[in-house]
């Protein structure tokens, strides 16, 4: 956490930003926004449409992001080059990006993203040598809750102690659903000093956690038509599409490490404390839900919530046009149509 606040707060006071940046962690909010930071600031007064390229692992070759990172900025003084997912490469391509981490462009600057490096590795020494490393790991719960008022802080908003523990009981932990709930907090108590728990009540309202929780379960059961109905349900209801996207991607990711630890022969007990969820939920929920995917079928869908984050943040269709498209292929088995 301290260095995303130390990140933020540099690039707030302005000046050159790294030749490359590497980002290793989960918290996609985190990244997202951090990444956002250092581009707007890379980019300040330029044409980003000419000096800003975006690549993914699993679609754009090395060669392709190292030629873009090696072209000069069109009427600017920097270009910014974003590669994503780049422990997804082989290790061919991490040599390739290694020799450029030891002489980059000055007139780049080089952003990479990774859930994790193993840090035994010649490009983790590449990369730690080369690049400003900036770690984004699962938030403990205190951390969680320190990021939270000093979000809440941001849009005005301060918390008694009574609404801050009702809030978290009802929104969870995942930052970006947190987030969309503070927003709209800020819009209901405009002018109010101190939210209180009829506040929180009442806009939070303890029916979201239900919808974001049925969905899921729609989708782990493969009831696509049950799943859709929802999920406008929660649009209409001015869910974040992001958060939502957030909240499947998130239960894909523990559906894949349960099957992990069930292989293994993990007890209920072992799995909860390692998924950070009560044994009952893990129990009556998920593993009723991994009964109705294989491990392979899981990685290979979890590839579409990249696609799905991407157009959310780019496209021109409309969220729930994505997120449909989205839920469909996720509900639909190996040679059925999707759509």
């Amino acid at each position: 956490m301290k260095q995303f606040y130390d990140l933020i707060e540099e690039l707030k006071k302005g000046g050159q930003t790294a030749t490359v940046y590497t980002i290793i962690g989960t918290e996609g909010l985190l990244i997202s926004e951090a990444v956002n930071k250092i581009v707007e600031t890379a980019l300040t007064g330029a044409v980003r449409d000419f000096n800003y390229n975006l690549f993914y692992a699993k679609e754009n070759s090395i060669d392709e992001a190292l030629d873009a990172a090696n072209t000069l900025p069109l009427m600017a003084n920097k270009r910014v080059v974003i590669l994503k997912d780049v422990d997804q490469y082989p290790a061919p391509a991490h040599e390739r990006l290694a020799g450029y981490l030891n002489n980059p462009s000055p007139s780049t600057s080089l952003i990479l993203t990774a859930n994790k490096i193993d840090q035994r590795t010649k490009f983790y020494k590449a990369v730690e040598k080369g690049s400003r490393v900036i770690l984004f790991g699962t938030l403990y719960e205190n951390q969680v809750r320190q990021w939270t008022r000093y979000r809440a802080k941001s849009y005005g908003l301060e918390f008694t102690e009574d609404a801050i523990n009702l809030f978290f009981e009802i929104s969870g932990s995942e930052l970006g659903i947190i987030d969309n709930e503070l927003k709209k907090l800020a819009a209901y108590i405009e002018g109010k000093k101190k939210i209180d728990a009829s506040d929180v009540e009442g806009v939070v309202g303890r029916s979201r956690v239900y919808s974001v929780f049925n969905l899921i379960d729609a989708i782990g059961e493969r009831k696509a038509e049950q799943a859709l109905l929802l999920l406008k349900k929660m649009l209409n209801d001015d869910e974040h599409p992001l958060g939502i996207l957030f909240m499947i991607a998130r239960q894909f990711r523990l559906m894949a490490k349960a099957m992990e630890f069930h292989k293994h022969g993990l007890s209920a007990g072992e799995m909860s404390k390692k998924l950070g969820l009560p044994v009952n939920i893990l129990t009556n929920n998920l593993m009723r839900q991994i009964k109705n995917f294989t491990l392979d079928e899981v990685l290979k869908k979890y590839r579409l919530f990249y696609y799905a984050d991407s157009e959310l943040k780019g496209s021109i269709k409309s969220p729930e046009i994505i997120l449909d498209d989205l839920i469909l292929k996720l509900c639909s088995r190996a040679g059925e149509a999707s759509v």
